[in-house]
C-alpha cells in the first residue's frame, strides 16, 4: 500500500517538477549558444525527470514490493516508467499543468478525449521533432560510456587499476537497466506511429534514431557493457504489448483529427473500426500465442523429437566444491 502511495505521489508531482525545470532552464543566457540552447531548453526539463524518474521508481519497487528476484524490480519498472512516459511525454499537450482535472475527464467522460486529444496534439509536432533530435545526443553520450569512465578515473587515484575497474562496473541499473531502456524505446517507437501521420518528417527523424540506437548498443551490449539478466522474453513481449497501446493512441487521435477537421463524419466513422480491431488483436496477442512455456504436444511432434540435439561436452562443477 505504501509502494502504490508513493508511485501515485510521484505521478501527481512530476509534471510540476517538469515545468520547473523547463522555465528555469529557459531562463539561462548562453551567450552565443543561444540558439543551439532556445531548441533545447523547452525538452530539458522533461528530458531531467525522464532520466531521474526510474531512480525513484526502483527504489519504491525495491523497499516496498515483494520481488522473485532483482530482475522482476526491472520488468515492474519498465511497465511503470512506460506508462509514466505515456501521459507524460505522448500526451503532455493534452495534460497540460492540471493532471488531477485530465484524469478527472478521463474517467467521468471518456468520448471527450477524442476531441482533446485532436485539439491539443497536433500543434506538438515540432517538439517532438527536438525531442527525437535531442536523442541523439543522448545515446552519442552512451556510447561514450562516462559515467562509467569518470568513475573508473576517480576510483583509480584511491585504488589499484583492477579494483578500480570493479568499481566502476556495471552501469547504472535504474537507468540503463532492461527495463528502464526498453520503455524508453518502446517509448520513442510510439511518438513515430502516433506523430507520424500529423508531421512525415517525424517518421525520418524516428528512423535515424533507431538507426543510431543500433549503432550504439549493438556495440555496447555485446562488447562494452556487463551482461544482464534477463526473464525468458518477458521484457520483449511487454515491449510489443506496449507498441499496440501506441497503435490504440494513434487510432483516437487521428478519428478525433478527422471529426474536428473533416466536412463530413464519413472519414471519422471510417477511421473508428481500427480501434475496436487494435483491442482485437491485443487481445489475441495475449491469448494466442505461447510464448513462457512450450505446450506438451510440441514435444511429440516428429519434427521436434527427429531434431538433431546439441552434444554438451564438459561437466560443471560449483567452484567452491572443487577441492584444493
Amino acid at each position: 500500500m505504501l509502494g502504490t502511495l508513493l508511485t501515485a505521489g510521484l505521478y501527481f508531482a512530476y509534471m510540476p517538477l517538469v515545468i520547473g525545470i523547463t522555465n528555469l532552464a529557459t531562463l539561462i543566457d548562453m551567450g552565443p549558444l543561444q540558439s543551439v540552447w532556445a531548441s533545447v531548453a523547452p525538452t530539458a526539463g522533461l528530458q531531467f525527470m525522464v532520466a531521474m524518474l526510474p531512480t525513484f521508481l526502483i527504489n519504491i519497487f525495491q523497499m516496498c514490493f515483494t520481488l522473485k528476484a532483482a530482475a522482476f524490480a526491472q520488468h515492474k519498472l519498465q511497465i511503470w516508467y512506460f506508462w509514466f512516459q505515456i501521459v507524460f511525454v505522448i500526451m503532455v499537450t493534452a495534460v497540460g499543468t492540471n493532471v488531477t482535472g485530465f484524469m478527472e475527464a478521463l474517467f467521468t467522460d471518456p468520448f471527450s478525449m477524442f476531441g482533446v486529444l485532436a485539439d491539443t496534439m497536433p500543434y506538438a509536432t515540432h517538439y517532438y521533432m527536438n525531442f527525437l533530435v535531442l536523442q541523439w545526443l543522448s545515446h552519442g553520450m552512451v556510447l561514450t560510456r562516462y559515467i562509467p569512465l569518470s568513475k573508473f578515473k576517480v576510483f583509480n587515484n584511491i585504488y589499484t587499476e583492477e579494483e578500480a575497474k570493479e568499481m566502476a562496473e556495471p552501469e547504472d541499473q535504474d537507468y540503463y537497466g532492461v527495463g528502464s531502456r526498453s520503455a524508453r524505446w518502446s517509448i520513442l517507437m510510439v511518438i513515430g506511429i502516433v506523430f507520424g501521420t500529423l508531421s512525415p518528417p517525424i517518421n525520418m527523424l524516428t528512423l535515424i534514431t533507431f538507426a543510431l540506437m543500433r549503432l550504439s548498443y549493438g556495440y555496447l551490449l555485446v562488447f562494452a557493457e556487463t551482461k544482464k539478466p534477463d526473464l525468458g522474453g518477458r521484457f520483449w513481449v511487454t515491449m510489443l504489448r506496449h507498441l499496440f497501446f501506441g497503435n490504440l493512441i494513434y487510432c483516437i487521435l487521428m478519428a478525433g483529427v478527422f471529426y474536428r477537421r473533416a466536412a463530413t463524419s464519413g472519414p471519422m466513422l471510417i477511421m473508428l473500426p481500427t480501434i475496436f480491431y487494435v483491442i482485437w488483436s491485443l487481445q489475441r496477442f495475449d491469448a494466442a500465442f505461447s510464448w513462457e512455456a512450450l505446450p506438451f504436444a510440441e514435444l511429440n511432434k516428429p519434427e521436434t523429437t527427429d531434431a538433431k540435439k546439441r552434444v554438451l561436452a564438459g561437466e560443471y562443477v560449483q567452484p567452491e566444491l572443487i577441492e584444493g
